[in-house]
């Protein structure tokens, strides 16, 4: 059986945890191309997806979920169970991510995780109330020089970089497939749902190289690892700020609820399958 280890990344408020909550259910219900063979009581996931079951994301700060995080693995197979693999999910907060890259420094047992890996997803937002513009130097200078122009905002690190510096911690760290082939690198856009038509018809990518120039260049150039990115939506909608979708979603069936999209030969396509990232990872 071929051991994989796959890690899940991104800073605070990036969808990490409600994506693992959707993705756990759609693995239980056998639903898409990956289905859940074996697995330990995950409390820390059961609690994010109870959120989901109600009608609400899971809060970035939740008592209950922060205290039973845990790393956890579990045995997936596909559909037909010709194949199976283990994928271990380790997980560290967002707020601890953003403090590595602060201080470009990682914890050696997150080190030791990441060598054990062969694939992550690195998680991005849309329209997150936390992720950071990088400065417009044209009237930057002035702006700071004003009184609400604390510390903190002098300090903050835009989120393309961000994101460059926790893919070059994957371009060092992460090992080759069980295959011998390039480890990969999935970019889960979360938040699919919030863009207009238009942006969502250009596919992911594009979303990328529009709203984060600098890290879309790096994906290009990086020839270390094989990198596919993927918009998410979790449940299809905004469950706070659409009352007529959170009608829907509670008049519907949880199992179809959320899609997955990616761009192949020049067209995006949606599908249901919530495990599709995860399965592109765990390929040969």
């Amino acid at each position: 059986m071929n051991i994989q280890s796959v890690m899940l990344i991104g800073g605070p408020d990036s969808g990490k945890t409600n994506y693992l909550a959707r993705l756990w259910k759609a693995l239980q219900s056998g639903s898409g191309r990956m289905k859940s063979v074996e697995a330990p009581e995950i409390k820390y996931v059961e609690d994010a997806l109870a959120h989901l079951l109600q009608g609400s994301f899971a809060p970035r700060s939740e008592k209950n979920i922060e205290e039973s995080r845990r790393d956890f693995t579990v045995t997936l197979a596909t559909q037909d169970e010709t194949k199976r693999l283990s994928v271990i999910v380790p997980d560290v907060t967002g707020e601890l991510w953003k403090n590595a890259v602060s201080s470009s420094e990682l914890p050696a047992e997150w080190m030791t995780l990441l060598k054990e890996s062969s694939g992550a997803i690195l998680f991005i937002r849309v329209h997150s109330e936390l992720n950071i513009a990088p400065p417009d130097w044209v009237t930057a200078r002035e702006l700071l020089k004003m009184d609400w122009a604390g510390p903190h905002q002098e300090d903050s690190i835009p989120t393309q970089v961000v994101l460059c510096e926790l893919l070059r911690f994957l371009q060092l760290t992460l090992r080759p497939r069980s295959s011998g082939g390039l480890p990969r690198v999935a970019i889960a856009v979360t938040a699919w749902d919030r863009l207009d038509a238009e942006v969502k018809e250009g596919g992911p990518s594009a979303y990328l190289e529009s709203e984060y120039p600098l890290f879309a260049g790096r994906l290009e150039d990086v020839t270390s690892l094989e990198i596919k990115v993927f918009g998410v939506s979790v449940v299809g909608g905004d469950l706070q700020a659409d009352p007529d979708f959170r009608q829907r979603f509670f008049n519907g069936d949880f199992d179809t609820a959320g899609y997955v999209v990616e761009r192949v030969n020049g067209i995006t396509h949606e599908e249901k399958d919530l495990t599709l990232p995860i399965a592109w990872l765990a390929e040969d």
